[in-house]
């Protein structure tokens, strides 16, 4: 399975995410505007469907499609992958590069390392 994901599939991912089933003119609805088309949703949906993201349930020629993968699934591998690809597998190299970038607050740095403190 590919890992990466286009902006426009992660959006759709995250469409079927919440909304667990969703046949394309449900996706469309709570897309902003303006609304693409349909045939371009029922194209990225098939893509997604190659990629081993999602499935369907056939209703005559409309499709319901639901994730194969959980978002949390997704997520650590993405991030696992980051981590390998991009930190040279560092974890501490990850948080700091993000805690440097994001400006974090002692507040904030402060609720993280309970965090970590109450993962050992």
């Amino acid at each position: 399975m590919e890992i990466d994901l286009t902006k426009l599939e992660l959006k759709l991912m995250n469409i079927l995410w919440d909304k667990e089933k969703a046949f394309v003119n449900d996706i469309i609805e709570i897309l902003p505007e303006p609304k693409p088309a349909y045939t371009t949703i029922s194209t990225m949906m098939r893509i997604l469907v190659k990629k081993g993201y999602v499935a369907y349930n056939a209703f005559g020629k409309s499709h319901q499609y639901y994730p194969l993968i959980h978002k949390e699934d997704y997520t650590h591998t993405l991030l696992q992958n980051t981590k390998d690809n991009l930190f040279g597998g560092s974890l501490k190299s990850m948080i700091s590069f993000f805690a440097e970038s994001e400006k974090l607050s002692s507040a904030e740095i402060e609720e993280l390392i309970e965090i970590l403190n109450s993962t050992k």
